[in-house]
C-alpha cells in the first residue's frame, strides 16, 4: 500500500475519533448532563479503548503483516458507530429514569449495553497506529521516519476532526446524522480494498442513518415539537388541559411553561415575581435582567406583576427562543440577547432594579454562574438597593450547594436570603441590601391577588443566610458537590423524582 494511503487512513482515524467524542458528549448529555464528571468518564472510556486497541492491534499486526484485517475492523467499526445513537436512544432514556426512581443496577445495566457497542469501534481505531506503523515499515533506518509521519497525520486529523465536529457537523446535521458522517468516511476508505459488498454495507448504512437522523431524537408522546440545538435536546409539550412546558434533554425539570390566558403562578417561577418587590425603590415600571430566559415564563410574569416593567432576557440557546416565539406568547415586547450570562454582562453597561438568574439546568448549576466574581458582576448591575434572585438546586434537605452559593453571595451582597420552593429540588436565593423580607411583606397588598398567598408565605419562611468560604472563578467545585448529593440519594435508594 503507498505511504500516502497510510498517512491518509492515520488522518481520517484521527479524524473520526475526535468527532466521534464530540458527538458521543451530545449522546449523553440528554441523559447525565455535560459536566467535568461526565467529561472525564467519558474521555477516560475511549483512552482506554484506544490504549487496549494499540495493545492488542500491535500484536495482530506482527502476527498478520497485512492490512486487511485492520479493513474489516475498521468497516464493522463504522457500522457500530452508525448504530450507537439509535442504541443510545433506546437504552439511555431508560438509565435516567432507573437512576431517578432508586433503581441503580438497572441503570448500570442499560450503560453497560451501550458500552459494549462502544468499545470494538475504540480497540480498531486504536489498532490503526500499530498497524500502519507494521505494514508500512520499509526497513529499518526509516522506522522513525514512517511513525512520525503517521502519527502526525492522526493529530492533525484529531484537530480536523474536532473542529469540523464542533464547528461544522455537529451544528448542521445534529448528533446521529453527525455520528454516521464520519463512520461513512472511515467505513469507505477502511473497505476500499476489500470489495464491493463491503463498501455498500459500509457507506450504505451510514447513507441509511443520515435520513433517518431524526428518529434517534427522544420524542415524549405530548410533544408538540422537537429540535435538536446546539446545547440541548429540546421538547415543547402540551397536555391534555392545554397547558405548555419547555423540557430540555431527559425531562425531568421543566425549564418553561404557558398556560394560555392564565397569570404566571407555578411554584419556582412565581418566586422571582417577587424580586422587585423586594428593592428599596417602588417596583412601578422596574427593570428587570433575566439570565436564563429560557422560553419566557418569567419575563411574562414580570410585565404581568409590574405593568410597564421593561424586561431584558439572555439566553445561550437560540433554538430555546425561537420555540419560545412560536409557542410561548414570547412577545418582541421582549429584549432578548443570545449569549453567556458573563459574556453579556460584561458588555452592558445598564443598570437593573432586580437581577433573575435562572441558568440552572437540571442537576447542575453552571459553576461559572456560582462564583465570587460572578455575584460581583450582578452586584455590580444592580441599581442603588436593587435585588437579585438566583435558583439553585438542591435534593430534599440536602444543601450543600445551597450552603456554598448562598455563602459566596454573602461576601459580596449585604443581605442574602433562602426560600425553599414546595418542591424537593429548587431554594431561591435573595440577595440584595437589609430589609427585603419586611420590603416584601409591606407591598405583598399591591401584588396580584394570584402572588399574595406566595408572598405571605415566602415573608414567613425566608431564612438569613450566613457568609462563608467562597467559590472562585479558580475553584468552585459545584459540580461534586451534585453528585456527592444524588449519590447519598441513589446509596438510599431514595427516588429522585
Amino acid at each position: 500500500m503507498k505511504p500516502s494511503s497510510l498517512t491518509w487512513l492515520s488522518f481520517l482515524s484521527g479524524a473520526t475519533v475526535m468527532a466521534s467524542e464530540m458527538a458521543a458528549s451530545r449522546l449523553v448529555a440528554p441523559y447525565f448532563g455535560s459536566s467535568t464528571p461526565v467529561w472525564a468518564a467519558l474521555i477516560s472510556l475511549v483512552l482506554g479503548g484506544l490504549a487496549l486497541g494499540a495493545h492488542l492491534g500491535g500484536r495482530v499486526a506482527d502476527r498478520a503483516a497485512r492490512l486487511e484485517p485492520l479493513r474489516v475492523a475498521l468497516g464493522v467499526a463504522a457500522l457500530l458507530l452508525t448504530a450507537l445513537p439509535f442504541l443510545a436512544r433506546v437504552l439511555l432514556p431508560g438509565a435516567t429514569t432507573a437512576v431517578m426512581t432508586g433503581r441503580p443496577m438497572e441503570a448500570m445495566g442499560r450503560v453497560a449495553l451501550v458500552v459494549l457497542v462502544a468499545i470494538p469501534p475504540l480497540l480498531a481505531l486504536g489498532a490503526v497506529g500499530p498497524f500502519l506503523v507494521r505494514v508500512g515499515l520499509g526497513g529499518v533506518t526509516s522506522a522513525g521516519a514512517h511513525a512520525g509521519r503517521l502519527s502526525s497525520a492522526s493529530t492533525l486529523g484529531s484537530i480536523v476532526g474536532t473542529l469540523l465536529a464542533a464547528f461544522v457537523v455537529l451544528p448542521w446535521l445534529g448528533t446521529a446524522r453527525a455520528m454516521a458522517c464520519f463512520a461513512g468516511m472511515l467505513g469507505l476508505t477502511a473497505t476500499w480494498g476489500l470489495g464491493w459488498r463491503w463498501r455498500a454495507v459500509a457507506v450504505g448504512v451510514p447513507a441509511a442513518a443520515l435520513v433517518l437522523g431524526t428518529h434517534a431524537l427522544p420524542r415524549h408522546p405530548q410533544a408538540l415539537e422537537v429540535a435538536e440545538s446546539p446545547h440541548a435536546f429540546l421538547q415543547v409539550l402540551e397536555s391534555p388541559s392545554g397547558t405548555r412546558s419547555l423540557v430540555f434533554d431527559e425531562g425531568f425539570a421543566v425549564q418553561s411553561t404557558w398556560v394560555p390566558g392564565q397569570p404566571v403562578r407555578d411554584e419556582v417561577f412565581a418566586h422571582y415575581l417577587l424580586t422587585p418587590a423586594m428593592a428599596r425603590a417602588e417596583p412601578r415600571t422596574p427593570r428587570v435582567l433575566v439570565l436564563g430566559l429560557g422560553a419566557g415564563t418569567s419575563a411574562r410574569g414580570l410585565r404581568e406583576t409590574y405593568p410597564g416593567a421593561y424586561v431584558v432576557g439572555v439566553e445561550l440557546d437560540a433554538m430555546v427562543v425561537k420555540l419560545a416565539r412560536q409557542h410561548f406568547g414570547l412577545g418582541t415586547e421582549v429584549e432578548v440577547h443570545i449569549a453567556d450570562a458573563r459574556t453579556f454582562l460584561r458588555r452592558d453597561t445598564r443598570r437593573y432594579d432586580a437581577i433573575i438568574v435562572d441558568a440552572f439546568r437540571f442537576p447542575y448549576v453552571p459553576f461559572h454562574l456560582t462564583t465570587r466574581e460572578f455575584a460581583q458582576e450582578v452586584a455590580a448591575h444592580l441599581e442603588p438597593g436593587g435585588v437579585a434572585c438566583f435558583n439553585v438546586g438542591r435534593f430534599r434537605d440536602e444543601r450543600a450547594v445551597v450552603r456554598a452559593v448562598g455563602g459566596t453571595l454573602a461576601t459580596v451582597f449585604p443581605q442574602v436570603l433562602a426560600a425553599d420552593a414546595r418542591n424537593q429540588s429548587n431554594t431561591l436565593l435573595y440577595a440584595g441590601p437589609e430589609g427585603m423580607g419586611e420590603r416584601l411583606s409591606a407591598r405583598t397588598s399591591s401584588l396580584p391577588l394570584s402572588l399574595r398567598p406566595l408572598a405571605t408565605r415566602v415573608v414567613g419562611e425566608l431564612q438569613p443566610v450566613a457568609s462563608a468560604q467562597p467559590l472562585t472563578d479558580d475553584r468552585a467545585p459545584v459540580e461534586m458537590l451534585t453528585d456527592a448529593i444524588l449519590l447519598k440519594a441513589l446509596m438510599g435508594s431514595e427516588a429522585l423524582k
